[in-house]
């Protein structure tokens, strides 16, 4: 299967030549879609062509976090002590991420970020800098009017066409992308790529885990 690769900072599109046609076009409605395929570091290297080009959104759910640590209530958007932050580990892996699109020549544009210090601490190890964007802001613990809204929000940011020449990157949670598109960004550190299609939809390519960040980078 020749698949896609990730982007630096951006939304990033994963292309299957085998499957070219499994991907559903998706409207601004919170239409339910399956969880995408897995995609390895050999179908990163694939697509790696089309991404130094451009037109990706990449969604990346923060790094890995501290077991020894919850969110208070309320959460201090401002105060990371009283948040649930990256572990070490997690700040290794956005630092992997960030590496790895650089070695590829991914270009990166815009970096949105959720206000929460662990996807702050995440957009900023592996881009450098991140827009706070309170569209991503996360979903858990809002009224169920709120968390359709930040849905919707969501959904309009994946169609959102990248600067041309460029990759957008989205930092945030789980919670956000389930309301957005039905589905979880499992375990913690996985990015889902995107594309948009130009007329207020997006297509969801593939889902790429940590560890083939990794082996990816080690290429």
């Amino acid at each position: 299967m020749s698949q896609p690769m990730f982007s630096m900072g951006v939304a990033v599109v994963v292309l299957c030549a085998a499957s070219l046609s499994a991907p559903a076009t998706l409207a601004q409605t919170a239409e339910p879609v399956p969880t995408p395929a897995t995609l390895s570091a050999d179908d990163l290297q694939a697509l790696t062509p089309q991404l130094r080009k451009g037109g990706y959104i990449f969604y990346l759910r923060h790094g890995l976090t501290r077991l020894d640590q919850e969110d208070r209530q309320p959460v201090v958007k401002d105060d990371c002590a009283t948040q649930r932050n990256l572990s070490d580990e997690g700040r290794k892996q956005a630092e992997t991420l960030g590496a790895a699109m650089r070695k590829a020549r991914i270009p990166v544009g815009r970096v949105l970020s959720s206000p929460f210090c662990r996807c702050l601490d995440t957009a900023r190890l592996a881009f450098a800098s991140a827009e706070v964007s309170e569209d991503l802001y996360f979903a858990i613990g809002l009224t169920k009017l709120e968390r359709q809204a930040k849905g919707a929000s969501l959904r309009r940011l994946l169609a959102e066409q990248p600067t041309a020449g460029s990759n957008s990157v989205l930092v945030a949670h789980t919670a956000n992308l389930e309301e957005a598109v039905g589905f979880w960004p499992k375990p913690e550190g996985t990015a889902i790529l995107f594309q948009p299609d130009g007329t207020g939809g997006f297509r969801v390519l593939g889902r790429i885990p940590p560890d083939t960040w990794v082996m990816w980078a080690g290429r």
